[in-house]
C-alpha cells in the first residue's frame, strides 16, 4: 500500500489542468495532510501502524510522522499501546483482535492534535482452502501463475484483499572461495598478489520482496461466497525470481463494505493514465478524523480484518524443464588481466603519452580496480586473472545469505 498511497498523496493536491488550457504544476498548491495506514487482524503478533504525511512534487518519500503517541482501544477498556520504532509503530506485546470485541485507533501527533477511528469489529475468519501455481501464457506471455481458492458456506466474507512475500533463490554466477590480496611496492613497481579463502560463503543468496499493488475481490453480488483460481501474481519466465527456487505466501484479508470501498477507490485513483486525467474521485475519505476538527483532511483506514495465509514452493524445472534458465538480473562481463606483461612505473607524473599495458591490463590495474571495488576475481587461466562485477561474484552485496527459517 506504502507505493500506491504515495502516488495519491502527490496527486490530490496538485492543480488539474483543462482540456485545452495548459497549466504548470506549482508547489503552492501542496496540503500537508497526515496519512495512517493501520490494518489489525487476528493474527497473535506485534502489529503495525504507520504514520506519515503527503510530499510535494520533488519529493522522493513522505515524512514519517514522529513522537506521536499511538495505542488502540476495546469495548472492555484494555489498551494496546504503540511504540515508535524504525520509522513504523510497533505494538508494545502481542495481541490479537477477538471476533466479540470493538476497536478504535487513537493519535495523538506531537503538534497537539488528536485523531480517532470507528469502531471497527472483526471480520468473518474464512481461511484459504489451496493456493496453485501453473504455467500458463497471458497476452503471449510464458510463464507462472499463482492463484487462490477459498469458499464461505455462511456468504458473510464477500470482501476480500490479497497481499503476498515472495522470497526466491539467488545464485553467484562467478563465486569462488579464493580472495585476492595485494602488495604494491613502490620501489619495484611490481604487484605481489596472494590469495586466501574467504570466511565466508556468498554464492547462494534469498530475498524477499513485499507485494506493492491492491488487489481486491468482491464476491457481494454472487450467489455463493467462492473464490476459485483468483489470479494474485503473474510472473513471466524470463523473470530471474523464479531462476532457481522460489516461494509465495498469500495473505488473504476479510474486509468490510468500507474498508473494501476505500481501497477499491484506491486501487481506481491509482490506475489511472494520468493524475490529470478527467475522471477524479476527489478526497477518498477513510474511517480516521480529527477529534476537534471534524474538517480537516486525513488519509487512512482503521482495518480490523481476519487474515488467512498460505506458502507455495517451485523450482523452475518444475515447469520449464530442458528449456533456458532466465538471465542474472545483472549483465555480468569478464575482465582479464594479464599476470606476466613486463612492470612499469605505473604512477608517473605527467603519465606517459602511451601507458604500458602493465598498467591498462596487467596486475596494477586489477590492483586498482579491486582498491576502488570496480572487480572481483573468480578464476586464474592461462596467465589471466579473470574478474567481473563484485555483483556477480559476491550475491551478498545486495542480498542476503542467511537461509529463511521457512525454506525448504
Amino acid at each position: 500500500m506504502k507505493k500506491i498511497i504515495a502516488f495519491i498523496t502527490v496527486s490530490f493536491f496538485a492543480i488539474f489542468t483543462s482540456c485545452t488550457e495548459p497549466y504548470a504544476l506549482q508547489n503552492n498548491t501542496f496540503e500537508d495532510v497526515l496519512v495512517i495506514e493501520a490494518t489489525v487482524t487476528n493474527e497473535l503478533k506485534k502489529h503495525e501502524i504507520k504514520i506519515t504525511r503527503t510530499f510535494q512534487l520533488e519529493e522522493k518519500n513522505p515524512t514519517f510522522e514522529t513522537n506521536a503517541t499511538v495505542y488502540i482501544t476495546d469495548d472492555l477498556g484494555n489498551k494496546f499501546d504503540f511504540i515508535e520504532e524504525d520509522g513504523k509503530y510497533i505494538s508494545e506485546f502481542e495481541f490479537q483482535a477477538i471476533p466479540t470485541r470493538q476497536y478504535q485507533l487513537f493519535v495523538n501527533t506531537s503538534n497537539g492534535k488528536q485523531y480517532s477511528s470507528t469502531r471497527e469489529k472483526l471480520t468473518t475468519i474464512s481461511p484459504i482452502t489451496e493456493i496453485n501455481a501453473n504455467r500458463t501464457n497471458l497476452f503471449g506471455v510464458e510463464g507462472v501463475e499463482i492463484t487462490t481458492n477459498s469458499f464461505d458456506p455462511t456468504k458473510t466474507s464477500n470482501y476480500y484483499r490479497f497481499e503476498y512475500e515472495e522470497t526466491y533463490k539467488i545464485v553467484s554466477p562467478f563465486w569462488t572461495s579464493d580472495s585476492l590480496n595485494f602488495n604494491y611496492n613502490t620501489t619495484t613497481y611490481d604487484v605481489a598478489i596472494t590469495t586466501t579463502t574467504k570466511s565466508y560463503d556468498s554464492s547462494v543468496c534469498y530475498n524477499t520482496v513485499h507485494s506493492n499493488e491492491i488487489i481486491l475481490n468482491n464476491n457481494s453480488a454472487l450467489s455463493e461466497d467462492r473464490i476459485e483460481n483468483f489470479p494474485v501474481r503473474f510472473i513471466p519466465q524470463n523473470n530471474s525470481i523464479i531462476a532457481y527456487r522460489y516461494s509465495i505466501l498469500v495473505k488473504q484479508y476479510i474486509q468490510n463494505l468500507e474498508a473494501y470501498t476505500f481501497y477499491k477507490t484506491l486501487k481506481d485513483f491509482s490506475g489511472t493514465n494520468s493524475i490529470l486525467s478527467p475522471n477524479q474521485p476527489g478526497f477518498i475519505n477513510g474511517n480516521i478524523k480529527n477529534i476537534e476538527n471534524n474538517s480537516e483532511r486525513v488519509i487512512g483506514f482503521f482495518d480490523i480484518s481476519s487474515i488467512s495465509t498460505k506458502r507455495l514452493f517451485f523450482n523452475y524445472n518444475d515447469f520449464f524443464e530442458g528449456e533456458p534458465e532466465t538471465k542474472y538480473p545483472f549483465t555480468c562481463p569478464v575482465a582479464e588481466y594479464y599476470a606476466f606483461f613486463d612492470v612499469a612505473n605505473c604512477e608517473l607524473m605527467p603519465p606517459p603519452k602511451d601507458t604500458p599495458e602493465y598498467c591498462k591490463s596487467g596486475k596494477y590495474a586489477l590492483y586498482k580496480d579491486y582498491e576502488y571495488d570496480l572487480q572481483i576475481y573468480f578464476e586464474f587461466l592461462n596467465g589471466y586473472y579473470l574478474t567481473t562485477r563484485p555483483i556477480c561474484g559476491e550475491c551478498n552485496r545486495l542480498w542476503s545469505t542467511e537461509v529463511p527459517d521457512f525454506w525448504e
